[in-house]
């Protein structure tokens, strides 16, 4: 691996620099921990699964109920980490801490490799230590305690061997073991976060298709097809109702589309070089292509409705997909035909059945090599929860999406208005773009002047969006050759689109309880993305020697000087010296362990800090993200009360107006009896029978 092989000066210094805040950090107090580095609740739900893997109490949060709700790949790296726990609850948070920090100095080496090959030195400088000491990307990667660090390293692994690959092929064959290589990559990619399956498909997809003008454009199609299918529904039936009653049918429509009309699309001709056609005869092809589709998928889903597989579905939302895909797959062909080879011959592309009698053995072995590892290993992975949770999928992402179905929920909402369903909004669960976000949030506060107003934040936030977006389509359309090469080299179009799908799969399907640490890939753009831009802005300069070695100073400059603020941040929040040793790390289990005796069984909504450093006591997660498939269908059928206390729960810490509230449905009122009050929360017993 390029790990092994030696490290330029740039790169130690860079790793050094990350691992020395890091250890110290690592040694500090031991109240930091809990409280200034790993605060989420959900990371906590790791650790205690971890920790009772490695005590023998089976694949669990409490030692009760077996459950699944985790990404697998990063609760491997946990278990052998918290095999210490039983030594000191805070030493596997130390540990796990430099983990972390050297998978985002492995990451920020590799963005360093990647994007000095492709574009400049001066420009990987910094995008490495941008990457590396961002506050933003730090918080929600490395801070969390959650799967990101995993996830944000194995996406940018695989990005990188695709530019390895993209290198070898144009000029040796390639080999088996070249693509299972990529394939493994893949599947370590998936595992990390079980939503970059879209990623691994559309990057197999990438490197299958090589060589043919189809590996540009279906991965977008794939993003156009699937956006088109369900913005019509919503666009038909107004989102709330979409979110409540449409979301899932649409979702069937849209991948009943994505194989009619890439098929219709092919053999119409849609996958040629858009240049070999006029452009009469795209718009003709395309019409014909999306009017035969559009009918074809009709007529399939309302047969499969009359059989009584299909779900509810609005006809009309046929006819708006049919408009929108039309004016979105030729602004695709457009742009493709704008910066496309000027000099393409027409006789020098093959009729699509041609193509592809000539080249399916191809693709199908080398689809087979690459898919086959990708696919046997999610098949694999989807058996052993069936065999073992009775589900085949995490019951956590189950639930968030019957949270999302429901009219009201004490928890979040689905996204509820257009900038959410896009994934274009700021400071929200569905601010998928940071941190670019950020930056235009930034930017908007700088325009105040030119567009005042106390309440013009969000017109000022699109202004700004829209002043980057134009400067960034001028940069490209002077270099539109460079940055088809460099986007090409860099993995761009397969990372891109696989980022717009993720985010459909969340904002698309009616998804309730989205949280900012999901889009990882969308920040290894941003980042890819930018360095693509500044360096298009900077390339004037990097011809003369000397200011190509100032932007390198400048670059090491600002590195510096980013690693001096985030080292003055960490040395500000990581204290030393500063708590008392015996400062209670949870101040609701202090109370929890004063007023239950030792033994007991307490259900608690959420409970995951709680659940691992509680002694004597065992913690039940009660909103299910990290209990059982079975309790999920209790909590759906209003029969948790009774499947709770069927498992010894005896206690139940939590809010009673949350309790009352969907998804729970005050199911749990007629059961409880309040003995105690804390911080808002009820100390309740839960009896054996209701009282009414």
């Amino acid at each position: 691996m390029n790990f092994l092989k030696r490290l330029s000066l740039f790169e130690v210094l860079l790793i050094a620099t990350i691992i020395g805040i890091h250890l110290y950090a690592a040694f500090s107090d031991a109240y930091n921990f809990p409280n200034a580095w790993f605060m989420r609740d959900d990371a906590y739900y790791y650790f205690k699964v971890a920790q009772n893997i490695t005590e023998g109490h089976g694949i669990s949060f409490d030692g009760i109920n077996l459950t699944n709700g985790y990404h697998p790949l990063w609760l491997l790296v946990c278990i052998p980490v918290f095999y210490l726990a039983r030594f000191d609850l805070i030493l596997p948070l130390r540990v796990l801490l430099m983990v972390m920090a050297v998978l985002n100095a492995a990451t920020a080496v590799l963005i360093y490799r990647l994007i000095s090959k492709t574009l400049s030195r001066s420009v990987g400088m910094l995008a490495a230590a941008f990457w590396a000491f961002n506050f933003y990307i730090h918080t929600v990667v490395y801070e969390m305690g959650l799967e990101t660090p995993l996830a944000a390293f194995t996406v940018v692994l695989l990005i990188w061997k695709i530019s390895q690959f993209e290198e070898d092929w144009r000029t040796q064959p390639v080999t088996r073991r070249q693509l299972a290589v990529l394939g493994c990559i893949a599947a370590l990619v998936l595992f990390s976060r079980l939503d970059l399956i879209f990623l691994a498909f559309i990057a197999g997809v990438w490197i299958v298709l090589r060589g043919k003008p189809i590996r540009f454009l279906l991965p977008l199609d794939l993003v156009i097809i699937f956006l088109s299918t369900t913005f019509s529904v919503a666009l038909r039936t107004g989102l709330e109702p979409y979110n409540n009653f449409y979301a899932s049918s649409a979702v069937e429509v849209a991948f009943l589309a994505l194989i009619i009309k890439i098929a219709s699309l092919y053999f119409f001709g849609l996958y040629q070089h858009p240049r070999t056609s006029s452009v009469w005869k795209t718009v003709r092809q395309t019409v014909t292509a999306l009017s035969v589709s559009t009918m074809l998928i009709a007529g399939v889903y309302l047969l499969l409705l009359q059989i009584g597989i299909g779900k509810n579905f609005p006809r009309s939302a046929f006819l708006l997909d049919w408009g929108i895909s039309i004016m979105l797959i030729l602004s695709l062909r457009s742009i493709a035909r704008w910066i496309g080879n000027k000099n393409i011959q027409i006789a020098a592309q093959p009729a699509p059945l041609a193509e592809l009698q000539t080249n399916w053995r191809k693709w199908l072995a080398d689809g087979l090599v690459y898919f086959g590892i990708v696919g046997g290993a999610l098949a694999l992975y989807m058996l052993f929860n069936q065999i073992t949770f009775g589900t085949t999928s995490p019951v956590s992402g189950q639930i968030k999406r019957w949270w999302g179905s429901l009219p009201i929920t004490i928890y979040e909402n689905p996204a509820d208005n257009w900038r959410s369903f896009f994934g274009v909004g700021y400071q929200e669960a569905f601010d998928t773009w940071q941190p670019l976000s950020s930056f235009l949030l930034w930017l908007a506060k700088k325009i105040y002047i030119l567009y005042p107003g106390a309440d013009t934040t969000d017109e000022r936030y699109y202004i700004a969006m829209l002043i980057v977006a134009l400067l960034a389509i001028i940069l490209v359309a002077l270099n539109t050759r460079r940055v088809l090469e460099k986007a090409t080299k860099m993995a761009l179009i397969p990372l891109a689109a696989g980022c717009g799908i993720q985010i459909l799969s969340y904002t698309a399907t009616a998804y309730g309880g989205a949280k900012e640490w999901y889009w990882i890939s969308q920040m290894v753009f941003v980042t890819l993305a930018g360095s693509l831009l500044i360096e298009l802005i900077i390339r004037p300069l990097q011809k003369i020697k000397f200011a190509r070695m100032a932007l390198e100073v400048s670059s090491l400059v600002l590195g510096i000087f980013f690693a001096y603020q985030f080292g003055t941040h960490i040395t500000t929040i990581m204290r030393y010296n500063y708590f008392p040793a015996d400062r209670p790390y949870v101040e609701a289990q202090v109370f929890l362990e004063q007023n239950t005796p030792p033994g007991s069984i307490i259900g608690m909504t959420g409970g995951g800090n709680v659940g691992y450093f509680i002694h004597d006591r065992t913690i039940v997660n009660m909103d299910g993200l990290i209990n059982s498939n079975d309790y999920f269908h209790a909590l759906q059928n209003m029969e948790a009360p009774k499947f709770l206390r069927e498992r010894g729960v005896q206690i139940i810490f939590a809010s009673s107006q949350m309790l009352a509230s969907p998804p729970y449905y005050d199911q749990f009122g007629p059961y409880l009896e309040r003995y105690n009050v804390y911080g808002g929360k009820g100390l309740l017993y839960l009896l054996d029978e209701p009282k009414y």
